[in-house]
């Protein structure tokens, strides 16, 4: 994993691994990291964080 260099990219890797995890038990100690990183954040950076993880899945992802 690449060196992170501020709260943005940490939350972002946050949430990817939170969806992407192999285990429930994972995702959820993932989730906890990524909300502790987005309490430290001003709400719209967190906003353009999960719009841009949004956007990355569905490109990824097919459609069912």
């Amino acid at each position: 994993m690449p060196e992170l260099k501020n709260h943005t990219q940490a939350l972002t890797a946050a949430l990817l691994l939170a969806v992407t995890a192999p285990h429930e038990s994972i995702a959820a100690e993932v989730v906890g990291q990524a909300e502790l990183i987005a309490g430290g954040m001003p709400p719209a950076d967190v906003d353009r964080v999960k719009d841009v993880i949004e956007v990355a899945l569905a490109m990824l992802t097919p459609e069912a």
